[in-house]
């Protein structure tokens, strides 16, 4: 497997607050999506977000070759649950979900010749998307828009609104609370979703690609690419066109959070693209 061009960067100035991370030894690429806390849950001093991300890159680097999907999402899951009962949080984390340290994330194993996605990381191959948006998700980005476009009826400029859209945000997250009720529930509904939080255990959530054979150019991306495209530079015109256009995130990349007042973008992104 060839890495042919990456790019990793967080939505803000300090880049150890990412929450994004990418993953390269030649027998496995990923990119991996640390999911960001609506409860603000901070531990030693880091996001939950940054925390998932960071156990799941050191367990890809311990992989055998021709380890499964099932192993190894298995394998990340369970550094997860580890890490919880050595701080004595595991039963914490048992009754609220929404202080787990949790991520998503799209990999390609070379040996076994696939891509594995799980959740919102996404996967471009052969000019195909291979990803999962949360209905829940959905709802939330579709509330946040609502909020927007009742100050625009009040008569509010958009800009106007970005000043205050901290009052909108704080609406947002009322809501969004209810969220982690869903994540990995188990009682299955139209809002549940599954994520590597220490608790994941429906691996029929995981999305598996078959690359077949001979050479085939894969693109990996977290969904702060929301166009993801088959080269680096078009995904990133594609993104500055959206922020120009769009820096709320209401109209055609919507989102539960826009672009705010000194950040470079609405999320932290990743990219890989390889050819196996």
């Amino acid at each position: 497997m060839k890495l042919i061009e990456k790019n990793l960067i967080g939505k803000r100035k300090d880049q150890a607050l990412c929450e994004d991370g990418i993953f390269f030894n030649g027998n496995f690429a990923a990119v991996i999506d640390g999911c960001s806390s609506h409860k603000g849950a901070l531990h030693e001093g880091k996001s939950s977000g940054v925390i998932a991300k960071d156990l799941i890159l050191d367990v890809l680097a311990t992989l055998p070759s021709e380890t499964t999907m099932q192993k190894a999402l298995s394998a990340c899951n369970e550094a997860l649950s580890l890490w919880y009962e050595e701080r004595h949080l595991l039963e914490t984390m048992k009754q609220d979900p929404g202080l787990r340290c949790s991520a998503y994330m799209a990999v390609v194993s070379k040996a076994r010749r696939e891509v594995w996605i799980l959740g919102d990381c996404q996967a471009l191959i052969d000019s195909q998307i291979y990803t999962l948006h949360k209905p829940i998700d959905t709802l939330m980005e579709n509330l946040r828009a609502m909020y927007i476009e009742a100050e625009l009826q009040k008569g509010r400029s958009e800009d106007e609104i970005a000043r205050f859209m901290e009052s909108i945000q704080t609406r947002l997250s009322e809501q969004m609370a209810f969220q982690s009720r869903f994540q990995n529930s188990a009682v299955k509904t139209s809002f549940s979703y599954f994520v590597l939080d220490g608790f994941f255990e429906n691996y029929d959530a995981v999305q598996v690609v078959k690359l077949g054979d001979g050479p085939r150019e894969v693109v990996l991306g977290s969904d702060g690419y929301p166009r993801l495209k088959a080269s680096l530079k078009a995904s990133e015109e594609s993104l500055a066109s959206l922020l120009r256009e769009d820096p709320l995130c209401f109209r055609e990349n919507r989102s539960t959070k826009g672009l705010a007042e000194g950040n470079v973008s609405f999320d932290d992104r990743s990219y890989l693209r390889v050819i196996v």
